[in-house]
């Protein structure tokens, strides 16, 4: 699914396909949050809840496809 490496720590932050995230460091720790950032379980008792909010929260609609889309179901 989707996945990002925090830019200071250098942990990868997976989201796994029941919407948990999976926080992995570097030295092989792990842990489950969350999209909150709130601890499940595992080795790992933290995590960037902003880096879980954006991997485990919800897709938005792009601005630019809905803006098009509005213009044209109007010119329709």
């Amino acid at each position: 699914m989707r996945s990002i490496r925090h830019p200071l720590s250098g942990a990868l932050y997976d989201l796994e396909a029941n919407g948990v995230v999976r926080v992995t460091r570097q030295d092989g720790k792990t842990g489950m949050f969350r999209p909150d950032g709130s601890y499940l379980s595992g080795d790992l008792y933290f995590a960037d809840p902003h880096l879980c909010g954006w991997i485990g929260g919800s897709d938005l609609n792009s601005r630019y496809r809905s803006r098009h889309a509005l213009r044209d179901r109007d010119e329709a």
